[in-house]
């Protein structure tokens, strides 16, 4: 795309189709011209590539003072002869951090030179760790979000009577580490406690033993150990 061959004013409009900031008539209008204007229809394309990775988690926040400029620069500042509803748009969008990359790019001129958009990298989020813990006292699953680091209890005829269900993990070769106590009568997230939580792993055992309400009081089980069960990935 040329910017010699673009308004800043043509610009701005294709910004603002790009970050949904047009109503329905607008955007057919504009949508109409791309289609017979190859350089706002270049502008368009930047500017929906742009916007996508920022969508993605490319942008950055700028600094507060690179913030203040941006804003000193917004056309609600200058006077100048913007439409309102277009004003007001904009206001809105300045709510958004990520918004002030897009306002220095569109109104600081030829001076500010663009950058490609960032293409943001394929993330594959880990697969939880799960157990089914079993026993006489009934059945416990437990799964391990790792990438939130939070654990999920779904015990199913669990009984405990007047003592506190509480999870352990043992590491192969390994002592037990608490996880802390788990309800016993219904599902339930509750965060990892850490660093025992990063015992957690394929080939380690859960287990649950049946202690004091509140939990051991000596950082090792104390009562009966009722359901144990290996930790696989799902």
């Amino acid at each position: 795309m040329s910017d010699s061959a673009l308004s800043e004013e043509d610009d701005l409009l294709a910004a603002e189709r790009a970050f949904g900031l047009l109503d329905a008539s607008e955007v057919r209008a504009a949508e109409a011209r791309a289609d017979r204007d190859p350089v706002f229809a270049a502008a368009c394309a930047y500017w929906d590539n742009h916007a996508a990775a920022l969508a993605a988690g490319g942008g950055e926040e700028p600094g507060e003072a690179l913030w203040a400029a941006i804003v000193a620069r917004l056309p609600a500042n200058d006077g100048g002869g913007v439409p309102v509803a277009r004003l007001r748009r904009w206001q809105a969008l300045t709510l958004a951090a990520t918004a002030a990359a897009i306002l220095l790019a569109v109104i600081g001129g030829p001076h500010i030179a663009r950058q490609p958009p960032l293409t943001p990298a394929a993330v594959t989020p880990a697969a939880p760790l799960i157990a089914t813990l079993t026993g006489k006292a009934g059945t416990v699953t437990i799964s391990y979000d790792r990438a939130n680091q939070k654990l999920l209890s779904a015990p199913n005829g669990l009984e405990v009577g007047d003592r506190a269900a509480e999870l352990w993990v043992i590491p192969v070769g390994g002592k037990p580490r608490s996880l802390g106590v788990i309800a016993a009568a219904t599902p339930r997230w509750q965060p990892a406690r850490l660093p025992a939580a990063s015992a957690i792993a394929p080939g380690a055992t859960l287990a649950i033993s049946l202690e004091p309400q509140g939990g051991s009081p000596t950082g090792q089980p104390t009562g009966p150990v009722v359901l144990t069960g290996s930790v696989v990935q799902a």
